[in-house]
Order: structure tokens, then C-alpha cells, then sequence
């Protein structure tokens, strides 16, 4: 009689192998999908909805924020008036205000965009400044300034108005406190005849007072209603904004330069910036978008980050760019033209201390206007894989142009054209410490996910190659019974062989042999 009899796997034998297999099988599928799975869980908490980390941050700034305003003070106003002595500055500050942004009237669109405005909040900050609000500067007279602009090409407003200054005894230069030039404000009879004069369309906010940040704390009106993609439908439009005021272009601009692009608050898509030189930031102070160009690596908390710096270009005239032509720029290059930008006013953007701009503008002044590009240049810091910036800080100059207007005998009959400076700020926002570990840890994820993998593998393997040995160990410490041929054997032999008992109950009538 011949008969086959099976070799036994007992169940941990099976269970280990299993495993072994699996964990395996995971290391490798780990390993190889390492970026995708990466790019998913980036993907998942980098779209702005509710619940995601991105929703979080974006809602309510996450990083500390703080603006640093630094003043032009005059210090000698009568010769320039009456002898047209260039102006002599003298910078104060600075003068530090801790800011908050809140994301309030959100609005989620069908079209995976969602409308908002923003709500800021600042406190003043005594010991991060050089002085209390109460301090002085002998600043421009910006209302004075600005009614007569208005008036201008307009004979009879002109003539109305040189009365009205005379009368008044008004002044080209006041001085105020920083907190009265700041939130608090100042009366001035000119503010409610500017008011006067001024359509009902172009009225941003009802104006009792003058102050550069009157009405802003705490308000919602400054920055008017925005847009922008949340990267749910699409991530690679995350950040982007969509309408500024409901609308796609903005009146201040023609052409390409009146488009309303550019990220809306900051954010981009994951990965997009790596592979990019340049990108915009909408800027609703100056009513168009900000270039950024390329500028090295750096770290942030042992964090690699890309640099960008604001493009050499960015307030060129059209002859150094001629893509800046639209923006009537018609000045030596280097400033911005922001009079139709909101209200309609004399006002020029340009970055610190004239930074970057023709030299005509620092001949203006005997002293005081002094750039300096570790000072003054604006950068922003963004860890490549994520598009997350980490470090952010911008700094630009409002300047009022001074110039005659030949129907206004008091004052502005022989005023010299001046491009005059009236502060700059610094707003810096930057990732502490303490929340480094986070971002570590996400732009390490592909280097943890390959870690795993391979630790996976190797494992699956070596629990694998044990199975392995230990079967082959077992199979050599016993008889081998997998073919037999039997002969006549007695019952209690059989019994004793069917359970694989180990005594010496084989005869010479059972003869086996391996196969």
C-alpha cells in the first residue's frame, strides 16, 4: 500500500507569515507612492474649508504681526516755503503696533471660491518703540494738500479756495502727534469742504477727522470686498484671488495693469513657488498686484526656505519696463502713481528712502533720505514644498507730490514740485519658534514616509526569511513521511504512526523513501 501523507502549518506559522508578507508589501507600497501620499495629505489640509489647517490659519493670522511706522519730520518747513531751500528730513521712529487680521462676512460660492473682508486690530506697543504716541513731527498739512488738488484745472474752485487758506491762515506743515497722524486723528476745517466737494461714489468712509489709519481699527471698509479660490475644485488656483469689490479689473489702471491677479492673501498652491522665479501678491492699498522675484535660500528655525525679494522692476517707469506703461508711471522711475487708486489724491508709493528709484528723488533733499537695501527692501521667506511663507516682511513709502497751482495765490503760487515723503512702515510677520516643529515635521513627511517604507520591507523580509529557516530546521529534525509504502502492519502501528509518535514502532515491513 502506498500513501501521501500532508505536512502540517500550524496557525502561528500561517499568522507570522502573513504578517511578515503584508509589512512587506506595505514597505514597498509606502516607498514607491511616497510623493503621492504626500501630496494627498499636503493637498487635504492645504485647501481652505471648514476643518482644514489652512481654514484655521487663514481665518485668523496665526503668527504674530507687527508694523513699524517711521515719520518724515521737517525741520526746516519756513525756508522751503518761502525760499524754496530743499527740505532738510529728520526720520522718527519707530513707533510699533501689534496687528491682528480676522476674516469676517465669509461667504463659501459654488464655483470653489469664497468672499470675505478682512477685520484688522492694532495695539500700540510702548516698549518695542522709541516713543509715545504723544511725540511730535512737523509733518505735511495733507488736507490742505489735497484740496488743492482737487481744485485743480477748476478756476473757480481755485479761487475759492486760495480765500478759504488765506482766511484760515493754513499752513503746509503741521505738528501733530503720531497718535493724532495715526488712529486717533485731528479736526481740520478743510476735511468737511473736502468732504463737500467730494462725490458721493468716491466716499469710502464718512471722514470727521483726518488720520492716515482713522477708522481702520477694528473696521472692515479699508481693504473693500474680496475673492478668492479655496483649491478644492482645483489646488493649483489655491490663493488665488478671483474679485476685488465684485469686480475683475479695477478703474485706477488700464489695460493688463487694471487686471485684479495675484494671490489674495498669501497663499499658493503646494510646490508651485519651487518651480517658479517670480510671483504677485494683490495688494489692495495700492490697487495692483506686487511682483516678487527669486532671490536664494535661506533657513528659518533650521527650516530651508526659498527668498523672494520685491522685484527691481516692480515701479519702474515703461522706459526701464515697458510692461509698466499701463500704470502711468509718466515720472523718473521708481515710484508708483497711485492718485485714482480709492480716493483720488496726490499720493505715490515707493519703497523706503526712495530704495531702487532714480536719483532725481533724493536730490530733492539736502539730508535725511538715506537707502539702504538691508533696511529697507522687502522680502518674503517660503518653504518650498508647502508654498507656506514663513517669514514676511514688507516695507513701503507714501509720498504726497507737492507742485504750484498757479490759481491758488496763497501757498501754491510758486511752490516748488516735490516729491514729499510722509512715512514709511515696516509689517513683519514671522513663524515663532515654538511653532517650528509642526512645519519640520510636515516637510520631512517623504523623508519619514521612506523611512517607514524601507524599515517595512526589511522587516517583511526578515520575518519571511525566518519562516523560511524554521521550516527548513524542522523538516530536517524528522522522519520524513510524506511518501510511504506500507506492508502488512498491525493495527496499534498504524494508530501509533497516523499520530506521529515518536518511538520505534517502524518494522522493516515499512519501507520509505523520500521523494
Amino acid at each position: 500500500m502506498k500513501c501521501v501523507l500532508p505536512t502540517e502549518i500550524s496557525t502561528k506559522k500561517l499568522i507570522f507569515f502573513t504578517s511578515a508578507f503584508l509589512q512587506a508589501l506595505f514597505g514597498c507600497f509606502t516607498l514607491f507612492f511616497k510623493n503621492d501620499i504626500f501630496q494627498g495629505l499636503l493637498n487635504s489640509q492645504l485647501v481652505v474649508k471648514e476643518g482644514t489647517e489652512s481654514f484655521k490659519a487663514w481665518r485668523e493670522t496665526p503668527m504674530p504681526v507687527y508694523t513699524k511706522f517711521y515719520f518724515y519730520s521737517i525741520t526746516n518747513p519756513k525756508e522751503f516755503q518761502l525760499n524754496h531751500a530743499k527740505p532738510i528730513l529728520e526720520e522718527k521712529g519707530p513707533y510699533v503696533f501689534r496687528e491682528k487680521e480676522e476674516k469676517v462676512d465669509i461667504v463659501w460660492n459654488t464655483n470653489s471660491t469664497v468672499s470675505y473682508r478682512r477685520r484688522k486690530l492694532y495695539w500700540f506697543e510702548p516698549e518695542m518703540s522709541v516713543g509715545p504716541l504723544t511725540d511730535t513731527v512737523m509733518t505735511l498739512n495733507l488736507p490742505l494738500v489735497a484740496s488743492a488738488d482737487s481744485a485743480r484745472n477748476n478756476f473757480f474752485m481755485q479761487w475759492g479756495l486760495s480765500d478759504i487758506f488765506q482766511t484760515m491762515e493754513a499752513k503746509l506743515f503741521n505738528n501733530k502727534t503720531i497718535g493724532e497722524l495715526m488712529f486717533e486723528g485731528y479736526q481740520d476745517e478743510l476735511i468737511s469742504i473736502g468732504d463737500a466737494f467730494t462725490e458721493e461714489e468716491d466716499k469710502a468712509v464718512p471722514m470727521d477727522k483726518f488720520g492716515y489709519f482713522y477708522k481702520r481699527n477694528g473696521t472692515t471698509f479699508a481693504d473693500g470686498d474680496l475673492s478668492m479660490h479655496t483649491g478644492e475644485d482645483d489646488i493649483s488656483l489655491l490663493g488665488k484671488i478671483s474679485t476685488w469689490n465684485h469686480q475683475t479689473r479695477t478703474s485706477a489702471y488700464s489695460g493688463e495693469c487694471g487686471q485684479v491677479r495675484g494671490s489674495s492673501d498669501g497663499l499658493f498652491a503646494p510646490g508651485t513657488l519651487a518651480m517658479k522665479d517670480r510671483f504677485e501678491l494683490w495688494s489692495t492699498d495700492i490697487c495692483r498686484p506686487l511682483s516678487f522675484q527669486r532671490d536664494g535660500v535661506e533657513s528659518v528655525h533650521g527650516i530651508t526656505v526659498d527668498k523672494f525679494r520685491l522685484s527691481q522692476d516692480v515701479f519702474a517707469n515703461k522706459t526701464l519696463c515697458a510692461d509698466n506703461s499701463c500704470y502711468n508711471n509718466n515720472l523718473p522711475s521708481g515710484v508708483q502713481n497711485t492718485t485714482q487708486c480709492k480716493m483720488k489724491s496726490p499720493s505715490f508709493v515707493s519703497r523706503p528712502h526712495f530704495l531702487g528709484a532714480d536719483p532725481f528723488y533724493q536730490d530733492q533733499f539736502q539730508y535725511g533720505i538715506h537707502p539702504d537695501p538691508e533696511r529697507h527692501e522687502s522680502t518674503i521667506l517660503i518653504e518650498p514644498k508647502s508654498s507656506i511663507p514663513l517669514k514676511v516682511s514688507m516695507k513701503l513709502q507714501i509720498n504726497i507730490l507737492l507742485e504750484k497751482s498757479e490759481g491758488i495765490n496763497y501757498i501754491f503760487k510758486d511752490l516748488p514740485r516735490v516729491f514729499y515723503p510722509v512715512f514709511w512702515f515696516e509689517s513683519e510677520a514671522s513663524l515663532e519658534e515654538s511653532q517650528s516643529d509642526q512645519i519640520a515635521l510636515l516637510v520631512n513627511l517623504p523623508i519619514i514616509l521612506q523611512t517607514c517604507g524601507i524599515i517595512g520591507i526589511i522587516l517583511g523580509l526578515m520575518g519571511i526569511l525566518i519562516m523560511m529557516i524554521c521550516s527548513l530546521r524542522n523538516k530536517q529534525s524528522k522522519p520524513d513521511l510524506v511518501n510511504c509504502e506500507y506492508g502488512k502492519v498491525s493495527l496499534k502501528e498504524q494508530e501509533a504512526l497516523a499520530g506521529l509518535v515518536s518511538t520505534p514502532i517502524i518494522k522493516s515491513s515499512l519501507l520509505c523513501t523520500s521523494h
